[in-house]
């Protein structure tokens, strides 16, 4: 049991003097100094220690300072760190100097270290960095690599910061609901089509941003509710009183952006107007739903979204004679995870030509018109997008 307890004191000595090495190889320095030349501080020390201690011609100042057995390398820098300088042990001696590209030691004070970026881009990285650590690091945009030049102590610095800001960007998962009710309905229906009974039994009260009156505007609905609105809309479209054009997800990263289209696109081969020239030229038309979405993360939980829907119809198909009408709205709303932004306020027109005629009689020439009627109609239906944002968990 004794030599037990002797081996166990053996290693728990060898461990602490294993810990304590650094420490034990440095010497330790006890000084006191009052508006003492930082020269002849570094003196002193080199004196008591036996090390020798070379200032280039940037080191000047006075220092104040109370030391009582500490390692040479901590009394370093307490005296050096008010005047900003460094030092770096080369063979058997420290040099000691100001860390400045300007300074003709500052190579034999500096390492260089290439740091690769994964997540964030060099651009991002230079803009964030702080202003006494921007002397040190250059970029190649090219690459996506930083050079950083300085001290061992500052290179930690930078290397921390980076390891902060070099993170992946959270996602946001965007659900888009794009639908088209007729205005009659609307008008019909009022604020009943978003009153209705929630699952669970509570009236539907919204926390509008605006009043209700199908203009261009914004509202925002609660993640519970929002499936039960998807079945109201489902329910008009089994009426054929609405019809859901889309039903997308999409997948961005924070600050990023989308594009979303939802129509036709129509190719047209233009002709010149004159008959002596011989080129003509292609283009390409869309008419639909255009929509930008921009997410941008704030804090935990919330996102905000930049929207700018564009709705384009055709008001003339007889070629080449195209007409085309577009609406467009731009739009910022701030939302939690898992609210719902509703847009409301885009505007399409729906055009129909039809002759009611009595038969037979109807057809027979110079009297048809007495037993015929042409009837032109023209309706209005309201676009309704509803963008909801949730945030992927790392």
């Amino acid at each position: 049991m004794a030599k037990k307890i002797l081996l166990l004191l053996v290693l728990l000595a060898a461990g602490s003097a294993g810990v304590a090495a650094t420490e034990v190889n440095q010497p330790t320095v006890t000084i006191m100094l009052f508006e003492t030349d930082i020269r002849d501080a570094l003196n002193e020390i080199s004196l008591q220690t036996g090390i020798n201690l070379v200032p280039d011609q940037t080191v000047s100042g006075t220092v104040t300072a109370d030391i009582v057995e500490v390692p040479l390398e901590e009394a370093l820098r307490l005296i050096l760190i008010g005047g900003g300088y460094t030092f770096r042990k080369i063979d058997d001696f420290y040099l000691i100097g100001l860390a400045d590209p300007r300074s003709s030691t500052f190579g034999s004070l500096v390492d260089t270290e290439i740091i690769t970026l994964h997540h964030t881009s060099v651009e991002q990285v230079l803009a964030l960095l702080p202003s006494f650590l921007q002397q040190y690091v250059k970029g190649d945009r090219q690459t996506n690599l930083l050079s950083v030049t300085a001290p061992p102590s500052e290179i930690e610095r930078v290397r921390a910061f980076i390891n902060q800001v070099d993170k992946p960007s959270k996602q946001v998962e965007i659900q888009v609901v794009i639908t088209e009710i007729s205005s009659q309905t609307i008008q019909e229906l009022g604020g009943n089509l978003l009153e209705f009974e929630a699952q669970q039994g509570q009236q539907f009260n919204p926390n509008w941003t605006g009043s209700l009156t199908w203009s261009a505007g914004t509202m925002t609905i609660d993640t519970d509710i929002f499936g039960s609105l998807l079945t109201q809309l489902r329910l008009l479209e089994s009426e054929q009183k609405a019809k859901i054009h889309a039903d997308p997800k999409l997948l961005l990263a924070d600050g990023q952006s989308a594009d979303l289209f939802s129509g036709d696109r129509q190719i047209l081969l233009i002709r010149p107007d004159d008959d002596y020239s011989v080129t003509s030229r292609i283009e390409r038309i869309e008419v639909g739903l255009a929509l930008k979405i921009q997410a941008d993360l704030v804090g935990q939980d919330e996102v905000i979204l930049k929207l700018a829907p564009e709705i384009s119809y055709f008001v003339n198909e007889a070629r080449p004679d195209l007409i085309v009408k577009r609406n467009s709205l731009t739009t910022t709303v701030r939302l939690k995870s898992g609210q719902t932004a509703t847009l409301a306020g885009l505007t399409l027109q729906d055009t129909s030509a039809y002759t009611k005629q009595t038969p037979i009689i109807g057809s027979i020439p110079l009297i048809k018109w007495l037993f015929r009627t042409d009837v032109d109609r023209q309706s209005d239906k309201e676009l309704l997008i509803f963008v909801t944002p949730v945030i992927q968990e790392e």
